[in-house]
């Protein structure tokens, strides 16, 4: 595999895990686990602003529409998740999914 080809797929591995066509364990899985997204929140919207880049550079419209509309709906204005976190002490999880949820108080587990 070139270098070109393992930075499109970690950009294709990453749009899929962001907009809900994956899971990170699936890709994790099938061998090609590389990522281009950062799942730290001070560098997350950054991540995937990048991506969006790349995909407009390459002419794949359609993912940098899906990956803006991702960034609406998750981000304020300052780069932060909008969500809000659980701050449950001792979280409990009962479905592993993307944004998994804590079965505690029913809100999204921060990720790391």
């Amino acid at each position: 595999m070139t270098q070109s080809q393992a930075i499109h797929i970690g950009m294709i591995n990453s749009y899929n895990v962001l907009v809900n066509k994956a899971d990170i364990q699936q890709i994790v899985i099938s061998g090609i686990g590389v990522f281009s997204h950062s799942q730290d929140e001070q560098d997350a919207k950054i991540s995937i602003e990048f991506m969006i880049k790349y995909f407009q550079d390459i002419e794949m419209y359609e993912k940098c529409a899906e990956l803006q509309k991702y960034i609406e709906e998750t981000f304020d204005e300052d780069g932060r998740f909008k969500i809000d976190l659980c701050s449950c002490e001792y979280p409990d999880i009962k479905v592993y999914k993307p944004n998994p949820k804590c079965s505690v108080c029913g809100l999204i587990i921060k990720r790391f």
